[in-house]
């Protein structure tokens, strides 16, 4: 029985990974779209103003899917494994050797 439920589980996060890749894909997909629009009728056209909004419509509505998926998928899902950093980027905090105060309100 333990393994039919890990199995579901690496299915459900597999699903998840997919639906989001493919979501992300979209909305960058329909962004250049209108980023190409601008370039190819110029931003003050008639065209461009009448699809660009619709085309950030449809970016903004993809990207309200992908806030639902991050809720409907498992809580120890964190979202697409290509944005995961594997690095630390933050040092180790330096040793002081006099005495410790904060910037803080220092009284009065």
């Amino acid at each position: 029985m333990g393994t039919a439920d890990y199995e579901k589980k690496i299915l459900t996060k597999s699903f998840c990974d997919d639906v989001y890749v493919e979501l992300t894909a979209m909305g960058l997909k329909i962004l250049t779209m209108k980023d190409e629009l601008a370039m190819t009728y110029g931003e003050e056209s008639e065209p461009f103003k009448t699809y660009q909004r619709h085309l950030v419509e449809l970016a903004d509505q993809i990207e309200w899917r992908l806030q639902i998926l991050s809720h409907a998928c498992p809580s120890d899902w964190k979202g697409s494994q290509e944005k995961v950093e594997s690095v630390v980027s933050v040092r180790a905090p330096e040793a002081t050797t006099g005495p410790e105060f904060s910037g803080g309100y220092l009284g009065g």
